[in-house]
């Protein structure tokens, strides 16, 4: 099947592991143009490039809890490939040690949400920049902001209540953004996706554990 994702432009956040990494391997396989953008992990992106071999791509290192370096990435992936197409914001931070709320640190809860939330928002900040002076495709083909939610953001999660809010907020921010996007492309679309655990590779030896 033909999901018409042949030479569009995709940038992914967080790319260098789990879930990021599974989608970049899948969009590769589509066709796709990468901007692969990774912070932390950015030596394991790298490295994951080299042993796909990949081509027509575009790594960058960049914090998506800056603001100002997420929109001058976003403004530099397109001025290297002329738009972009997809933005899958996908960098995430989940603090495994269990902690009821009073137990939790200011600063773990600070984290989670600066890197869930407002590290997606600022995605989303400069996706939207860019495509404002790209302008939509002439083909009809929309763009598309797609935010990495979770089942905790829906149910709720104990021990991990910073990053249940975190992701659970991403829902308004998604039916905000849906009727912004139609403002500069009038088949411009936003979704959140809720996965829970996902089979990857980062997160198999967890689930290796018996009892998990």
């Amino acid at each position: 099947m033909d999901l018409m994702l042949r030479d569009k432009v995709v940038v992914i956040t967080g790319a260098s592991g789990g879930i990021g990494r599974a989608l970049a391997e899948q969009f590769h396989a589509e066709g796709a143009r990468l901007v692969l953008m990774g912070n932390s992990a950015y030596p394991a992106l790298e490295a994951l490039a080299r042993e796909q071999r990949w081509s027509d791509h575009l790594l960058l290192k960049v914090d998506s809890t800056d603001a100002d370096a997420m929109m001058a990435a976003c403004a530099r992936a397109a001025a290297h490939f002329g738009r972009l197409d997809v933005c899958i914001a996908n960098a995430g931070r989940w603090t495994p040690e269990f902690a009821l709320v009073h137990h939790a640190s200011a600063q773990r809860i600070q984290d989670n949400i600066a890197t869930n939330l407002l590290g997606s928002m600022w995605t989303a900040r400069g996706f939207f920049a860019a495509l404002e002076r790209s302008g939509p495709r002439p083909d009809g083909h929309g763009a598309s902001l797609i935010f990495i939610g979770s089942t905790a953001g829906r149910f709720g999660e104990k021990g991990h209540a910073e990053y249940a809010a975190s992701k659970a907020a991403m829902h308004g921010l998604m039916m905000s953004l849906k009727n912004e996007i139609v403002e500069l492309d009038p088949y411009g679309r936003v979704n959140l996706v809720e996965p829970g655990w996902t089979v990857t590779h980062m997160a198999r030896a967890a689930l290796d554990t018996p009892g998990v």
